[in-house]
């Protein structure tokens, strides 16, 4: 008996529930939960092949970063890592390195 008693002190008394702060905590709880959901959709599709929908990995080479897909072997490069390569690597090096690279995955990639 002094287990239930010990129990039931601990259980908060029931108030009238306040409609305006319910709602405000909703909203709250639902623009959360949206958000969550928008981030998890980009995620889902965050390094995946464009061609073959395989996954991808992250290389570097020269500085470069640029992703590697699993599956067919593709290479997908940001347009901004494009014009840093462009605007301070020689091009045809810097692809044939990329070329190289892109062959195996890096073991701290993985």
């Amino acid at each position: 008996m002094p287990a239930k008693k010990q129990a039931a002190a601990k259980t908060r008394p029931r108030t009238k529930a306040d409609p305006k702060a319910f709602a405000k905590t909703r909203a709250r709880l639902d623009a959360k939960r949206a958000k969550r959901r928008r981030k998890m959709l980009w995620v889902h599709y965050w390094l995946l092949c464009p061609k073959c929908g395989g996954d991808m990995f992250v290389q570097k080479t020269l500085d470069i970063r640029f992703e590697v897909c699993r599956d067919c072997k593709g290479i997908a490069i940001d347009g901004e890592e494009v014009a840093l390569l462009l605007a301070h690597l020689d091009p045809a090096k810097a692809l044939r390195a990329i070329l190289k690279k892109s062959k195996k995955p890096d073991e701290t990639e993985i």
